[in-house]
């Protein structure tokens, strides 16, 4: 988890308790990354809110597993630190929740770009409205994959229920080649591959790949 701190804690608070479909919560092991401008202990409110977050995660995930790094406020510096800081810090699943709700904002906006240049792993952003009466989580993976044609119609043919077999039949293509495109999907978390009793893999389109059609405007789905 990445999140930049401002003068309160709520907003992480907020996140860290929040329920998430096929998510857990903080478990031992997460890794926590705080991230906040150089000479930061000069303002104790964001010293409050950081020891804060520490008393209620440590317990969880362990006081070596929260990180405080301190960022040089000099534009392309900021973003290099950050996802180099991101990069070291990655849990084996390879899951990144950014929450961009606190903090300056530069340093939210070096922290989303930070992450646009992380390779491989699974980028889930959120934001807390300020008044919060609600928030906004999305995965990066949609936005970052390309606009390709025959992987919008797999997508809309495994929605219908058909077999990846089918789908490679209305395609005109091998079966072998779908499966090397569900592959490439998978890398941008559009499909999970599930292995009933370890026979051939079932494609399942993800909330992720749902959204990357309604970006294309695919017609297969309501936007």
């Amino acid at each position: 988890m990445v999140f930049p701190v401002g003068f309160d804690e709520k907003f992480i608070v907020r996140a860290l308790v929040r329920r998430r479909e096929g998510i857990d919560g903080l478990e031992p092991g997460d890794r926590l990354l705080a991230v906040v401008p150089e000479g930061y202990r000069r303002e104790q409110r964001t010293v409050n809110a950081i020891e804060a977050i520490k008393g209620i995660t440590s317990p969880v995930v362990g006081e070596g597993n929260v990180f405080v790094l301190e960022v040089p406020v000099k534009g392309e510096d900021m973003v290099i630190t950050i996802k180099r800081e991101i990069e070291k810090r990655l849990t084996d699943d390879r899951l990144i929740l950014a929450v961009l709700s606190g903090g300056m904002r530069p340093i939210l906006v070096s922290t989303l770009l930070a992450l646009l240049g992380v390779k491989d792993a699974r980028v889930i952003v959120e934001s807390d409205f300020e008044n919060l009466s609600g928030h906004i989580s999305l995965e990066l993976g949609p936005f970052l994959a390309p606009h390709n044609r025959r992987w919008e119609k797999i997508l809309c043919g495994l929605l219908e229920g058909k077999s990846v077999r089918t789908v490679a039949k209305e395609l005109g293509v091998s079966p072998a080649t779908v499966s090397n495109e569900l592959k490439g999907m998978a890398r941008y978390h559009l499909v999970r591959a599930e292995k009933p009793d370890g026979r051939v893999p079932k494609y399942l389109v993800t909330r992720a790949g749902k959204t990357y059609l309604k970006i294309v405007g695919s017609e297969c789905i309501e936007t």
